[in-house]
């Protein structure tokens, strides 16, 4: 059953925090789950990765290449996944020293650094862009930000990154939020119907989703919050503790290397052949199983990677990062003032 609920004019700081999950105190003792070798024998340096969401997308492409492709092992890593429930408890487990790195996304990184005084570092951003879409559909288009007034919108849960997302798109556009009904849709493949029958008037989707209504449904609109806003970066995050313990500080260089191997392996891939071949080699998960599909999605993550410029491929370009601080400012999630810069680093990435 779904619920609609309004919002209220302005996001406080403490009501973001409640659904980021990230009320809590930060430095929680973190949950131990499962973890999943990337390479065979478990040789190599121990590296735990904490995926936030199951590897059953291609917006792992890059842990995922790295593993199966041996870019890991030739770093003399051996990295496990770590599945967490979500970015809460990612950083709680990377601060709590039970694991070495993670990637989330920039929102939730300036809220806790800036709002808890997590003690987290963002040593690359892999995903220079925002990759959830909204979507509507021809009849009734969404294209920018004033047309949301007055709708409904579908979200995949109560709070989390679709939400705050669809508030920084509203501040951009200087839509009152308070004219926006919410209602949570779920992530199910049907979820367009209830667009295409009227009942909401947009979703939010993930990238994958979006890139396969666009092929299979040629009514489906489909908006980048990425048109309007900074926000919405994915960056890989460990611990301001570790990253100065100098054993830590190197497996982090490592890692970032094996992760930049990878990626270079499936940039030099234009038709994406090989890059599925590997994935295949050891993973399977549906997407894969829709060529097709598969390659249409792997073409938009790496427009994605390069969004910032070939030359800040994984690298955290300064004036985005500054942008995305104002943006949670002008939205009144994060309190001004503070200095933003101290919070990334690129130097792990070298030259």
């Amino acid at each position: 059953m779904t619920t609609s609920f309004p919002m209220t004019p302005a996001l406080s700081r403490r009501r973001f925090l409640h659904r980021a999950g990230l009320a809590a105190t930060v430095g929680a003792a973190a949950v131990v789950v499962p973890a999943c070798s990337s390479g065979p024998g478990g040789s190599g340096d121990r590296v735990v990765f904490l995926n936030v969401l199951p590897l059953e997308t291609l917006s792992f492409t890059p842990e995922l290449v790295a593993a199966a492709g041996g870019h890991f092992a030739r770093e003399g890593l051996d990295v496990q996944f770590q599945t967490t429930r979500g970015s809460a408890q990612a950083i709680q487990t990377l601060i709590a020293g039970s694991a070495l790195v993670s990637r989330i996304g920039d929102i939730e990184t300036m809220i806790a650094v800036g709002q808890r005084n997590a003690p987290l570092v963002n040593v690359s951003t892999m995903l220079q862009q925002v990759t959830v879409r909204m979507v509507s559909a021809a009849s009734a288009p969404i294209r920018t930000p004033a047309d949301f007034a007055g709708k409904t919108i579908g979200l995949p849960s109560q709070g989390g990154t679709s939400e705050t997302t669809l508030d920084l798109v509203l501040a951009r556009g200087g839509v009152d939020p308070a004219s926006v009904q919410r209602q949570v849709v779920g992530v199910a493949p049907g979820v367009f119907d209830l667009v295409a029958q009227g009942r909401i008037a947009a979703y939010v989707a993930s990238l994958d989703t979006s890139e396969q209504l666009r092929t299979q449904r040629p009514d489906a609109v489909v908006f980048n919050p990425a048109d309007v806003i900074s926000s919405g970066a994915q960056l890989y995050a460990t611990s301001r503790p570790q990253l100065d313990d100098p054993r830590n500080r190197d497996l982090m260089t490592r890692y970032l290397r094996g992760i930049r191997s990878a990626v270079g392996a499936v940039l030099s891939d234009p038709t994406g052949d090989q890059t599925l071949a590997t994935i295949r080699s050891r993973y399977d998960f549906p997407i894969l199983q829709d060529t097709e599909l598969a390659k249409t999605s792997l073409r938009a993550y790496t427009a994605n990677w390069n969004a910032a410029g070939p030359q800040n491929l994984m690298r955290t370009d300064p004036a985005r990062w500054q942008a995305t601080y104002a943006e949670l400012t002008a939205a009144r999630i994060m309190p001004g003032g503070l200095q933003p810069d101290p919070w990334f680093t690129n130097d792990l990435l070298g030259t």
